[in-house]
């Protein structure tokens, strides 16, 4: 079944304010922000829905999830079948988090009538358009789910019409920020493995895209030159007015933006850190712009190296609560999917 993007309609356009600055968008084709977690993104997508008025829910998670499980609900063209997928959408935890953040109470008899496409793309369109009007904003949404990173060519899939954004960090900066996560890494070894394998992903879809659809940044150009990088944002993305709209955001990102918050890791990690993670992820540090303190050279940790870091990864994440309740509601999760194979 493929997921054709939403159809063209009479409304090409769409605004919304952000102040005194009434925010026009020329292009409404959704914007999907792709990066490794503590890569700035959530900072960026505030911005991105503050200023620029595309609306973006939390991480949605559950996106390529029910793309692999369309097969139970049939042919959605059939209403009966299209109300039971959106209804067991309806249960995800996104929904959940949209109405503590945003006050969004889906509504589902609205969320069926407004699918164009009785498909699963018209479905998340009809979804993230129903968050995007109960926030005021612009008939532009977005979505942000580092997740994803090995998942890229279903989100490609589902939304062959978007605009990408590759935010990259220096990973040594993303290490500093997600070891003591229950979600992240907790260990330098496991830090550098994981930025990697998700930097590669990353850079192998991007690479797959054609030059319209991509727009890389990194998160020390967001804050070292930040109007010069949401220049480049609004002309990407086809936003009006461009001058009057960049003035209006100028002392908004010099107010917003820590501009200090980079290379934390010359004088927060221990020389033994930096070789350590520098020997593992050298390449895709180099990828992206960055200096490395070590010469090019392959690492081959021995196995019993590897146990320890794999065991000591592991206990640190027990130590957390929200780590075994990130698990329950997987287990939750996994049971419900299985709830309805059964049913058929």
């Amino acid at each position: 079944m493929r997921n054709e993007p939403l159809a063209a309609t009479s409304q090409t356009t769409s605004t919304s304010r952000d102040g005194d600055v009434l925010v026009e968008h020329r292009n409404l084709c959704p914007v999907i922000l792709i990066g490794h977690g503590s890569s700035g993104t959530s900072i960026f997508i505030r911005l991105l829905r503050n200023h620029l008025r595309i609306s973006f829910g939390t991480e949605s998670q559950f996106l390529v999830r029910y793309y692999r499980q369309l097969s139970r609900y049939g042919d959605l063209s059939q209403d009966d079948n299209l109300r039971r997928l959106i209804g067991d959408l309806c249960t995800e935890r996104w929904f959940e988090r949209c109405r503590g953040k945003f006050g969004y109470v889906p509504d589902q008899d609205a969320l069926f009538n407004s699918v164009q496409q009785r498909n699963y793309r018209g479905v998340l369109d009809a979804i993230f358009l129903q968050l995007a009007e109960n926030n005021d904003m612009s008939r532009r949404w977005g979505d942000k789910t580092p997740g994803y990173a090995a998942d890229m060519p279903v989100v490609g899939e589902l939304f062959p019409d978007a605009k990408y954004i590759q935010l990259t960090r220096d990973g040594r900066d993303v290490a500093l920020s997600v070891m003591g996560r229950f979600w992240g890494a907790q260990n330098i070894y496991y830090a550098a493995k994981e930025w990697v394998e998700a930097v590669d992903q990353l850079d192998e879809f991007a690479a797959g895209l054609p030059a319209g659809q991509l727009l890389r940044l990194t998160y020390e150009q967001l804050l070292g030159e930040p109007m010069e990088t949401f220049a480049r944002v609004v002309d990407y993305l086809e936003i009006e007015p461009r001058e009057e709209l960049l003035n209006h955001l100028e002392p908004l990102l010099n107010e917003q933006l820590n501009k200090a918050n980079f290379d934390k890791w010359r004088t927060k990690m221990t020389p033994a850190q930096r070789e350590l993670y520098e020997r593992i992820a050298w390449r895709q540090l180099r990828r992206h712009g960055y200096e490395t303190e070590i010469a090019e050279g392959e690492f081959q940790p021995s196995a019993l190296s590897k146990l320890y870091w794999w065991c000591e990864n592991k206990a640190r994440k027990y130590t957390y609560l929200d780590y075994w309740k990130d698990n329950v509601y997987k287990t939750r999760l996994l049971l419900g999917d299985r709830l309805r194979l059964l049913r058929g």
